[in-house]
């Protein structure tokens, strides 16, 4: 085994056509499609070989830690597992439960930039690189698509309701996406988008307020297949706004992409009462008298991070506009690449 591997995957911003990833959401309407692009508040993993014998995992960002005397106990564990750290627990018994012969003594530390219930996809993300890092550290060798299938029935184990699949492309593959689900499985289409022009007119804005994207999906989820025709049009809608999004992005049509955007936004709050407040809708409408043609919250809403679009050249006052609301606005750039591992 190496004696260290660093990960690095990006985290997201959804532009258009979040939920419709949730299995069976997608099977039920159609030409689904999620338009999305990666950013750099990166997700870290790294696996730092060492003497002891025992495994220890640290979350950084969360300030957890738990140490295990072996594998075994490591396994025996799950369920003991602190809720800050079973994401990566559960991943790391998968791997080293399987390293082969001889004991496996190791420091596993997590961290991510995007801020806890951010709505960045910043716990996906984190499981693509610890995912990464382990599958190089025991040497599997296992393809993307096992990584992402294996990251997220982990995860669903974790969050223990259905979970999308869409956060987890950005971390892999980088780039402004759309994610087209068939029957198949899904197809990834990389969009050649000017990255620097997109940058121009986005805003993203922590609100300060933690969610956890499992209340409102599932509340989404069950209005659906409970037959809620409210929920069905809404995502109709929904689906309608990604393929304006995509095209606009395609063509650099930028405020038609921001038209898309706040038309996404227009439906997804007839989804669930869930979806927003008044802090993000009186956010939303002071941006939007600043110069900002629409704006969305990131994730399934509720709280978070919302991405507000700028009107050309109003990029500065959109986001003085969101500080004044006491929103933190954060420093990111878009980036084409996806996760990254390195030995040494």
């Amino acid at each position: 085994m190496p004696e260290r591997v660093e990960a690095l995957a990006p985290t997201r911003i959804d532009l258009a056509g979040g939920t419709i990833d949730l299995w069976p959401l997608f099977l039920l309407h159609d030409d689904p499609v999620t338009v999305n692009a990666a950013i750099d508040l990166y997700a870290r993993a790294t696996i730092e070989s060492t003497r002891d014998g025992s495994i220890e995992l640290v979350s950084a960002d969360r300030d957890r830690r738990a140490r295990y005397a072996s594998a075994a106990q490591l396994r025996a564990s799950l369920s003991q597992a602190p809720p800050e750290l079973e994401f990566p627990t559960r991943l790391a018994a998968h791997f080293l439960g399987r390293a082969g012969p001889g004991p496996v003594s190791c420091l596993i530390r997590t961290d991510c930039r995007a801020p806890a219930g951010s709505g960045l996809g910043g716990s996906s993300a984190l499981g693509i690189a610890l995912v990464s890092a382990l599958d190089r550290y025991t040497s599997r060798g296992l393809p993307t698509e096992s990584l992402l299938a294996l990251t997220r029935s982990i995860e669903t184990q974790v969050l223990r309701i259905p979970t999308g699949e869409q956060d987890y492309h950005p971390a892999l593959h980088g780039g402004v996406l759309a994610l087209h689900y068939t029957v198949e499985g899904t197809r990834v289409e990389r969009l050649a988008v000017d990255v620097e022009s997109l940058l121009e007119r986005t805003v993203l804005v922590f609100t300060g307020v933690s969610r956890s994207s499992g209340i409102s999906n599932w509340d989404m989820l069950k209005r659906h297949l409970d037959g809620d025709g409210d929920v069905r049009r809404a995502l109709d809608s929904i689906i309608g706004a990604t393929h304006d999004m995509r095209l606009a992005l395609l063509r650099a049509d930028w405020d038609a992409a921001g038209e898309a955007l706040g038309r996404e936004w227009e439906a997804r709050k007839k989804m669930s009462p869930t979806v927003t407040n008044d802090v993000i809708d009186r956010l939303i409408e002071e941006a939007r008298g600043s110069g900002a043609i629409a704006g969305k919250v990131c994730g399934a809403g509720g709280g978070g991070c919302v991405v507000l679009w700028a009107r050309a050249g109003k990029r500065a006052a959109v986001a003085e506009s969101a500080g004044r609301r006491g929103a933190e606005v954060l420093d990111f750039h878009f980036v084409t690449d996806g996760v990254s591992v390195r030995e040494s």
